[in-house]
């Protein structure tokens, strides 16, 4: 069989025979060799080679059996989170294989409409489960049936979990290895793609159990709020004891939240007012608002670094909405560091003859303060030479009406981010002694080798989930330049330029995506940032960003993909686009007749002939990425090595590393999100280590009679705090 041009493994496993004849004799041979005239020793001898010729026949036999239950049946793996992989030099991504050429000629032959009895499940399993839906009401063949549907290793019709797709893209390899991506591999980041429910969030608890373990730098941020990851984060941070160094940011549930300042650090200041405006619409008539609002946010950012503030959205807001404060604290500022003579004295002139009416009021500022008139004057005068001055000074010159107009679009919006119990994790008041919520950003976390998780709570409020995400991510941009400049010890001894280790993972990349992605992606694996981005298609990364050519550009920078299910054609093709064709064989059977002369021996002439043709066909077709089951992927790592994954399903129940009131809080997470993945839980029964474990269930549910969500929150709080 190994030595014939086309494998046989869809066939009868007709080794059996041989090898069940072989045992027959040889068993002859040891008991009565007398039979077959042979002596005591002889008969020992022989029945020896039978035995040997009876296991190799078998064996041929058994791998046929294998292989063909493969094609049938999906194979699951439950591992416990503690059991995952960890390594300094690889990333455990599954179990799997290297899909070659031999893969796509298993997978056309299995595919041919004679192969049917050989991949199709036997037709007595559906007969069982029909059997079954009959008898739930008639006692006698209830209890058959509790047999036929018991899964066990020695029930042949026990029901098998419908994971979707088919089985054959993965039955095609009966030899599974650990898949491994190298870790110098993965600054060159990675891309994972599949639609909802196919298992990208459980492949993100896979990848970040094992970067807390070998102790990265992580940060997840979770545009949705997934409760399962949640508590993974939580449940890796403490088993692998850097609980002290985690930061749970979620806009859901600010009471157990740390505190997060998007504007608060940065490399320029005009980096402020980038971060607060780019959530504003730019088409059209609104890019000219955006302009002016950048502008004023840029001037009133200044101010209030010069003043000694640090910027946060509520300041903004406020001195948006009343720029006279703001503009006299940082006039007066100005006088005093340039040390104008006698200012006060001027200023009080000034602000006698506007009383007395000597000096005239502008018709802009008539609705100002007297206060406000004479600080303009008195800046008019002395002609000083500080641009946000002047820039202060023009904005209260507006009047106060079409100055409002101007900055029309920001107001409201940072209303939404600075409103009720939100607005205090994202505009942080340092100066408040009762708030024990601790306050992070990414170079102290960086720093620390922290690990943050961040849930952005994008089904309750797009808008505002999405500037905190854009905002976190230009924050992420900034420190990523001032590492690959400085590195961590900017006065190292040596000069030398010490990068960290980050491990982001980014779920729903495409809700995130905006101008800043574009650097992120193509700069900063230079700074030591290892970028994980998850989304369901391609198309919807281009309806983010806007740009079908800005989203190749971004596409281009991962080097590593992992392609889940799909149900876009387009995504597909950007995966098996990237792939060789490869050549593969099919046999033809020939049969012919021909007339003899009529005057000779023979009347006709048959002949039969087995005809093998060659064609060239992709390695993978973008309709075997669309009918992967649930929990498998290919994966094009390290210079476009394909590889065919079957990722386990982490088994978190019962972890004793969740405290009950986080557990809580996760569970009120599913109940107003709807999110929670659970469809590795369709099988009645599964094993880790030849040991049978219950299916895993939700976590136990909270006690709602007797807690509000409120006092869930300020318990699991307390906990997190002590």
């Amino acid at each position: 069989m190994s030595q014939s041009p086309m494998e046989a493994l869809l066939r009868p496993p007709v080794e059996l025979y041989s090898a069940a004849t072989a045992g027959a004799c040889s068993a002859i041979a040891f008991t009565a060799p007398w039979t077959l005239m042979l002596s005591s020793g002889a008969g020992y001898a022989a029945g020896t080679l039978g035995l040997a010729f009876g296991a190799a026949r078998a064996r041929k036999a058994m791998r046929v059996l294998r292989y063909q239950r493969g094609l049938k049946r999906y194979k699951l793996t439950y591992l416990a989170p503690h059991k995952i992989p960890v390594s300094n030099e690889y990333l455990y991504l599954g179990q799997g294989f290297r899909w070659t050429q031999l893969h796509t000629q298993r997978k056309v032959d299995a595919m041919r409409y004679k192969a049917k009895p050989y991949v199709d499940p036997s037709p007595w399993i559906a007969r069982a489960r029909r059997f079954e839906r009959w008898a739930q009401k008639k006692p006698i063949a209830r209890a058959v049936a509790e047999v036929t549907s018991r899964p066990a290793w020695w029930n042949p019709l026990a029901p098998q979990p419908d994971l979707g797709g088919t089985p054959i893209l993965h039955g095609v390899e009966s030899d599974e290895v650990q898949v491994l991506l190298g870790q110098r591999h993965r600054n060159g980041h990675t891309i994972i793609l599949g639609t909802t429910r196919v298992g990208k969030t459980r492949l993100m608890e896979i990848l970040v159990t094992q970067d807390i373990h070998s102790g990265k730098v992580v940060i997840v941020i979770d545009p949705k709020g997934d409760a399962d990851l949640m508590m993974r984060v939580y449940a890796e941070a403490a088993r692998a004891g850097r609980l002290d160094q985690l930061y749970l940011f979620h806009l859901g549930y600010p009471d157990i939240s740390a505190r997060y300042n998007g504007i608060g650090n940065f490399a320029r200041i005009t980096e402020v007012a980038t971060r607060t405006t780019n959530p504003l619409p730019d088409s059209g008539n609104s890019a000219a608002f955006k302009a002016f609002a950048w502008r004023f946010t840029n001037l009133v950012a200044q101010a209030q670094v010069a003043l000694g503030r640090v910027p946060t959205y509520e300041l903004i807001l406020r001195d948006i909405s009343d720029i006279e404060p703001l503009f006299l604290q940082y006039a007066q500022h100005i006088l005093d560091r340039e040390r104008v003579p006698q200012w006060q004295k001027q200023l009080e002139e000034i602000g006698y003859e506007i009383a007395k009416r000597i000096l005239p009021i502008p018709r802009a500022l008539q609705d100002r303060s007297q206060a406000l008139v004479a600080m303009v004057h008195l800046v008019k005068q002395l002609q000083l030479e500080d641009a946000v001055l002047n820039g202060l000074a023009t904005a209260v010159r507006y009047e106060k009406s079409f100055f409002e107009k101007i900055v029309a679009s920001l107001g409201p919006f940072l209303e939404k981010l600075t409103t009720g119990k939100t607005g205090k994790l994202i505009s942080p008041d340092y100066f408040d002694a009762n708030d024990k919520r601790p306050i992070f950003d990414w170079m102290q976390v960086i720093r620390q080798k922290g690990i943050v998780y961040v849930g952005l709570d994008a089904l309750s409020d797009t808008e505002v989930a999405g500037a905190v995400g854009n905002s976190m991510l230009a924050d992420l941009v900034s420190v990523g330049g001032k590492l690959y400049k400085t590195g961590l010890d900017p006065h190292h001894p040596d000069g030398k330029i010490i990068l960290p280790t980050v491990a982001s993972h980014f779920d729903e990349v495409n809700e995130l995506m905006g101008d800043e992605f574009v650097p992120m992606v193509n700069k900063l694996g230079g700074s030591g940032f290892w970028i994980h981005a998850y989304t369901q298609t391609v198309p919807d990364i281009e309806a983010k960003v806007g740009n079908a050519a800005k989203a190749k550009q971004i596409l281009g920078n991962f080097n590593n993909v992992i392609m889940l299910r799909v149900k876009s054609h387009e995504t597909a093709e950007f995966f098996t686009q990237q792939l060789p064709q490869v050549e593969v064989s099919a046999m033809t059977v020939v049969s012919g007749v021909t007339d003899g002369a009529g005057d000779g021996a023979s009347h006709f002439v048959s002949k039969n002939e087995d005809r093998i043709a060659t064609q060239n066909v992709p390695l993978i077709e973008p309709a075997d990425i669309m009918a992967l089951p649930q929990g498998q992927a290919f994966a094009l790592l390290e210079g476009n090595r394909l590889w065919k994954i079957r990722m386990p399903m982490p088994d978190a129940r019962d972890d004793k590393f969740i405290p009950p009131s986080l557990r809580a809080v996760a569970e009120s997470m599913r109940a107003r999100y709807q999110t929670g993945e659970q469809w590795w839980t369709q099988s009645d029964s599964h094993w880790i280590d030849n040991e049978p474990i219950g299916v895993t269930g939700v976590p136990p549910a909270m006690e709602a009679a007797a807690s509000t969500p409120e006092s869930v929150e300020e318990q699991a709080m307390a906990e997190m705090q002590g």
